[in-house]
């Protein structure tokens, strides 16, 4: 049956003492056992093949898997690449250009650094305290606790994911970014500093694309695209397009959506801005004429199990 799993990292480093080893991400090890794992159990293809396959100009007579890592880390370069250079394998880099361009950290990375820095419960007393001072209500508080954004951080402990749901989905982005920003200074450090070497620069991203690896989009500013209005959702999406073609030169590239955020108009946008597709964080197999803009994935934490289940119906 020809199928293709689509794999969706972040982090991949080896946790070292300190604050930052608190990241949740796939030490070097894990992610070299879990790409054995594929290897022995499916077949690779690359960005490319997935395309002319979806667009019926090749076929693919076994189940595949296709390696996808999205927010443009420096760990990407530094440690993903020469591993799956060792094996052959190439994969799907997406970036946010907004961290290429103006070298700032996404208010999310802003936020996985200071639940390193401060403990889950005094981090949720500031944030909501600041934001009631800056005239936020309790009832606005609570808005992003629903069974949908429950679902989104269910890997988290209670606490952290309560606190993750209220920056990323409740709080008015402006303001957010506000609070977020001031709190970092006061205990993390310099965000441009951070910046310098979280994320990619121009020269490694060229020099992957140059080794055999695409490069998307993961939009411009890293926010969850639902929450803009559809004029801000195009603007960030051609921003995107716009930044990567001045640094990479014309060509065709696909999308990640950040968060996995997106609906049926949301996906015919993203192909108006030009991406060839989109990649969602809804978990299951890309089939051959699944809707190109809205292509699922699984994220590393669940591969195993998926394929545990979902080898096991195949066979049957």
């Amino acid at each position: 049956m020809s199928q293709c799993l689509v794999v969706m990292y972040h982090y991949v480093r080896d946790r070292h003492n300190g604050p930052e080893s608190a990241i949740r991400g796939l030490d070097v090890a894990t992610f070299e056992q879990q790409l054995d794992i594929l290897c022995d159990t499916l077949k690779p293809i690359d960005w490319s093949t997935l395309v002319a396959w979806q667009t019926g100009r090749v076929s693919i007579d076994a189940p595949t898997f296709l390696l996808t890592f999205d927010d443009g880390l420096s760990d990407h370069a530094e440690v993903v690449a020469p591993v799956l250079e060792e094996r052959g394998l190439r994969g799907v880099f997406f970036v946010s250009t907004a961290m290429l361009v103006d070298r700032v950290m996404a208010t999310a990375h802003q936020i996985h650094l200071l639940l390193c820095h401060m403990d889950a419960e005094d981090l949720s007393t500031q944030v909501r305290q600041r934001a009631i001072d800056a005239g936020v209500n309790q009832e606005e508080l609570l808005a992003a606790d629903d069974d949908a954004h429950r679902r989104a951080y269910a890997y988290e402990s209670a606490d952290r994911a309560a606190l993750k749901r209220l920056l990323t989905y409740g709080l008015p982005i402006e303001l957010r970014n506000d609070i977020v920003a001031s709190l970092f200074a006061e205990n993390v450090g310099d965000s441009a500093d951070y910046a310098a070497r979280w994320y990619m620069n121009w020269e490694a991203i060229a020099t992957m694309r140059r080794d055999g690896h695409t490069i998307g989009g993961h939009g411009h500013v890293h926010e969850p695209l639902l929450r803009l209005s559809p004029e801000d959702q195009q603007r960030d999406m051609a921003r995107c397009v716009a930044v990567l073609r001045d640094g990479l030169g014309p060509g065709v590239r696909p999308f990640s959506y950040p968060f996995g955020s997106v609906d049926w108009d949301l996906a015919r946008r993203c192909g108006a801005c030009g991406f060839v597709n989109g990649f969602t964080t809804v978990r299951g197999w890309v089939g051959q004429r699944d809707h190109a803009h809205q292509l699922s994935r699984v994220d590393t934490i669940h591969v195993d199990s998926f394929l545990e289940k979902e080898l096991a119906c195949l066979r049957s």
